[in-house]
């Protein structure tokens, strides 16, 4: 007759016992030492520009618009809201620019046939402080 303190070690031996390594999660911050954004401001003419901004702090930016019949609503990509993708609004002196650019990027993209439910759907194009925005 076998002993009970044998078919443990058998038992787990048959069965395939093993134990797991550690899980181990580290929270260590990023190096962002190389990061462009992290760079010194520049000097511009008198105006400190930062330097992954598209325009020098304090410039002045050119009004896009006037009045409300300066701006319209354009998709924000290759589909719009009637095809399940969202909407903004901008000056009509750069919509047929956008329109030949976003042509060329979305041949042959395919869109859902459902209606967006993005917020910016249904709203109308508006001029306010010389911005093209969506309003209600």
């Amino acid at each position: 007759m076998v002993r009970s303190w044998l078919w443990v070690p058998l038992l787990a031996a048959l069965c395939g016992c093993h134990e797991d390594p550690p899980i181990v999660i580290r929270f260590e911050p990023n190096d962002m030492s190389g990061s462009k954004i992290a760079a010194a401001p520049v000097q511009l003419d008198g105006a400190i520009a930062a330097p992954h901004l598209a325009e020098p702090v304090g410039a002045k930016k050119k009004a896009e618009c006037k009045v409300k019949a300066d701006c319209i609503v354009t998709p924000v990509d290759c589909c719009d809201c009637a095809n399940g993708g969202k909407q903004q609004a901008i000056a009509k002196l750069t919509a047929v620019a956008s329109k030949a650019a976003r042509d060329k990027r979305c041949k042959g993209a395919l869109c859902t046939q459902m209606f967006s439910t993005d917020p910016t759907c249904g709203k109308r194009a508006d001029c306010q402080d010389g911005t093209c925005v969506l309003t209600p």
